[in-house]
C-alpha cells in the first residue's frame, strides 16, 4: 500500500514539475515576444539606413555620407562616401600691410588638396538603446579608395616699374621668385581648379559612434576616431617642407539621417 502511494505521489509530483516547466517556457516566450516587439517598435531593427555629416579633423574640414542595412540585430554593413580638405599643419596666414587684399594668404603654400574617399565598412554595436531616449555605442571600420586632388595656388605679385608704377600680375606660386614683400595677396579661390592632378591611394578608418535621440525612425549621432590615407606618390603641401605619401588624422563627426523597413 505505501508502495503505491509513493508511486502515486511521485507520478503526480513529478506531473506537477512538467506542467510547471511548460508554463514557464510559454510565459517566457510571451515575454520574448513581446521584447522583440517592442524592439521593432523602437527601430532598432530597421532594415536600412542612410546618413550624411560634417566632419572637423586635424587637418581641415568635410562632409560624409553613407549608406547601408542590418546584417544581424547588432551589425551593419555601409557604402561610405566622404570629400575632405587636407592642410598642412605649418599653415600660417600672413597679410602684406602694402596691399589692399584683405584675404591674405599662406607663405609656402604650393598647392590645395582635397581627399575624395570611397570604401566600404562595418559598424558593430557595443549596447542597444534601453529605452527611448537612451544611447547607443557602436564601432566601426571602413576601408576603401582615396583620391588625392591637388590645384595650384595662385597669387598676386607686385610689380614696379618707372612707366607704369605699381601694378598687380596674376601668377601661379613659385617659392624661387616670390617672396614675402612682393606677394600682394592670395589670387581667385577658384584660380586653380581647371588644373587638379589626381593622386590614387587607399584609407582605412576606425571609430566609435554615439547614436542618440527619441525617434527611432530619425537618426542622430556623435562619432571620432582615426583615418589613414596613403598615396602611391608623395604629395608636397608646403614648399619648405618634405612631401609625404600618408596621412593620419583625428576626426569629430555628426551625422543625421533615417531608418526604414524598404528599399
Amino acid at each position: 500500500m505505501k508502495n503505491r502511494l509513493g508511486i502515486l505521489f511521485s507520478a503526480f509530483f513529478f506531473r506537477s514539475k512538467l506542467i510547471l516547466f511548460f508554463f514557464l517556457i510559454s510565459f517566457a516566450g510571451n515575454l520574448l515576444a513581446q521584447d522583440i516587439k517592442g524592439v521593432e517598435e523602437k527601430g532598432i531593427l530597421y532594415k536600412y539606413v542612410k546618413h550624411s555629416g560634417f566632419t572637423i579633423h586635424t587637418q581641415g574640414l568635410g562632409i560624409n555620407y553613407r549608406r547601408g542595412k542590418h546584417l544581424t540585430g547588432f551589425s551593419y554593413r555601409f557604402w561610405d562616401f566622404s570629400l575632405t580638405s587636407m592642410k598642412h599643419p605649418k599653415e600660417i596666414r600672413s597679410v602684406n600691410p602694402f596691399s589692399s587684399n584683405n584675404g591674405g594668404f599662406i607663405y609656402g603654400k604650393l598647392i590645395g588638396l582635397s581627399l575624395l574617399r570611397a570604401g566600404i565598412g562595418k559598424q558593430k554595436s557595443i549596447n542597444k538603446k534601453g529605452d527611448i531616449g537612451g544611447v547607443e555605442l557602436n564601432y566601426g571600420y571602413y576601408g576603401g579608395f582615396s583620391v588625392a586632388i591637388e590645384r595650384p595656388i595662385y597669387l598676386n605679385i607686385f610689380y614696379i616699374s618707372d612707366q607704369t608704377g605699381v601694378k598687380e600680375k596674376v601668377e601661379k606660386y613659385d617659392p624661387d621668385i616670390h617672396f614675402p614683400d612682393n606677394i600682394a595677396g592670395r589670387a581667385s579661390v577658384w584660380k586653380g581648379f581647371s588644373e587638379p592632378k589626381f593622386h590614387p591611394g587607399l584609407y582605412a578608418s576606425f571609430l566609435l559612434n554615439a547614436e542618440f535621440g527619441k525617434d527611432p525612425q530619425k537618426l542622430h549621432s556623435l562619432e571620432t576616431g582615426v583615418t589613414i590615407d596613403a598615396f602611391l606618390n608623395p604629395i608636397q603641401i608646403m614648399a619648405f617642407n618634405k612631401p609625404t605619401n600618408a596621412y593620419v588624422t583625428l576626426f569629430i563627426r555628426y551625422l543625421f539621417g533615417k531608418k526604414w523597413n524598404r528599399a
